[in-house]
Formats: structure tokens, sequence, C-alpha cells
């Protein structure tokens, strides 16, 4: 799949392409491997709602109450909770949850951070799952607005949060880089 801002350097690329491998052209793209695609006019709006509503139908939580964070700010996930009943349903939320971070940057921290117990989930993290459901039951139709730009600056921007977490003591620190205003990592 290729995009860009500029059609005559995509059909040379094409062209270049053709000459090293088979290539078939299927159009505008719309729906890939999970994402939708739609077309505005300042660029590319990317978003994953039927994958969500598909993940909140499988867990029986398509009409829970949405909550407005991912994360609780208040409540700690204790390690010393009982252990999750299900570990293996739990581990299978989880790797769902993950292929949606591709597009949802908003959840990313609070999934890495709930997938770093994976191994032994208990009813804490299990409750933090939940609080994640409910809130990409309130917000299935946020994505990532890609846009045409003609600056080649690159942007990055980091956070830390210095031995917040009460139960290992380590800082758990975050990134993004912006590459001609789209976001690459």
């Amino acid at each position: 799949m290729l995009t860009g801002s500029n059609s005559t350097m995509l059909h040379r690329l094409i062209q270049l392409l053709s000459l090293e491998f088979k290539l078939c052209d299927l159009g505008t793209v719309r729906y890939f491997l999970g994402i939708e695609v739609q077309y505005t006019g300042t660029g590319l709006m990317l978003q994953q709602h039927k994958c969500m509503l598909d993940i909140l139908t499988r867990v029986d939580m398509i009409s829970c109450k949405p909550v407005d964070t991912p994360i609780s700010t208040c409540k700690v996930i204790i390690l010393s909770d009982p252990l999750f009943s299900n570990p293996t349903r739990f581990c299978q939320i989880m790797g769902a949850l993950q292929y949606l971070t591709f597009i949802r940057l908003d959840i990313c921290f609070v999934i890495n951070r709930v997938c770093q117990f994976m191994h032994a989930p208990t009813d804490s993290h299990r409750a933090t799952v939940k609080r994640i459901l409910c809130y990409l039951q309130g917000t299935t139709t946020y994505g990532l607005h890609i846009t045409c730009s003609s600056s080649f600056a690159l942007h990055g921007f980091t956070n830390a949060d210095w031995t917040c977490s009460m139960n290992d003591c380590k800082s758990t620190g975050g990134y993004l880089f912006f590459f001609c205003q789209a976001l690459i990592s």
C-alpha cells in the first residue's frame, strides 16, 4: 500500500517497483488489516471503529458505561491482589487491545503497562482492562489524522514518570516523533 501527496512521484515509484515485483493495483484503499481509511480534505483519517466494536462485543461490554480516561489516576495496580481466574482469556483480550495501539495512541501507555503482567494477571489488572474497554466504548470514533505537509521537520516529544509505580519503583517513559507533521513513532 502506497500513499503520498505527489501523484507523479507515486506513479514513478510504482513503475520502478513493477520492474522488480509483480504488482496489482486494487484502487483506493478503504479498509486494510482492520484499519478503516477515510479521505478528508486535508489528508487521511485512520480509525479502527469496527475492530473496537468487535472486541467490545466479544467481551460482552458493548453496552458498558463509557469513562473519560483509560486508566484511573487514583487507583494503584497492586501486585499482591489475587490472581485472575482466567489468565488465558486475559491474554486474548490484551492481544486484541495491543492491535488497537497502532492507531489509538491514547491507550498505548496503559495497554503496555498492563501487558507487563500478562504472565500472572491479578484481579486489579482485570479491573484496569475493564476500564480500558469502558474508555474505548466512549471513544470508538477516535483515530489518527495524517495530513500533507511541505515541511520536512522532525519533532520529538518525551515524558517520564520517575518512579511513580509503588510496585517496582521503576520509571516509565514515552515518546512521540513527527516527520512532516505525521506521527512516525
